[in-house]
């Protein structure tokens, strides 16, 4: 099967790109399924000899951008759209470890930070939101101190723990 067809691809917005109709976002089941799909059969060939780790990474990040995109298009906030946001931080932190050593052409770790930035900031918006609902998050101190930890060079930033 050629995964590129058979995952919706990122597409970024553009002020004259009208907002998406209903039909062109997925559910939650439907990004679940999706996000299933990558880390069973996607995330470990990395690990191959044979993989390029350019064409891997480019594909992971762009259809982890992707799920993000549907959830942000959609204003979802639920236990299930925030266990998709923990597992696209949880790639970008895996492919800090992974790729660090890997050429700037093939991994940027500015670029890899800043969408797990963007990962771990919709998730202490979405742990407020869900805990003014009366729902906790069973990874929330985890992900929290994944904040702390990028922020640890900011004197200020403990301020806003």
């Amino acid at each position: 099967m050629n995964q590129s067809k058979a995952i919706k691809q990122y597409s970024r917005s553009s002020a004259d790109q009208e907002s998406p109709l209903p039909h062109e976002l997925r559910p939650v089941s439907v990004l679940q399924m999706t996000m299933s799909y990558l880390m069973h059969n996607i995330i470990d060939m990395c690990e191959t000899n044979d993989v390029n780790l350019a064409e891997w990474y480019h594909f992971m990040w762009d259809r982890t951008r992707g799920i993000r995109k549907d959830i942000t298009q959609q204003e979802l906030c639920s236990q299930g759209a925030v266990e998709l946001i923990e597992q696209c931080a949880r790639f970008h932190i895996h492919c800090s470890a992974r790729l660090v050593a890997e050429d700037p052409s093939v991994f940027d770790q500015k670029i890899n930070t800043e969408n797990l930035t963007k990962c771990l900031q919709s998730l202490k918006y979405m742990y407020h939101d869900l805990q003014l609902k009366g729902e906790k998050c069973p990874n929330e101190a985890e992900f929290r101190a994944y904040i702390i930890l990028l922020n640890l060079n900011d004197g200020n930033f403990m301020w806003e723990v």
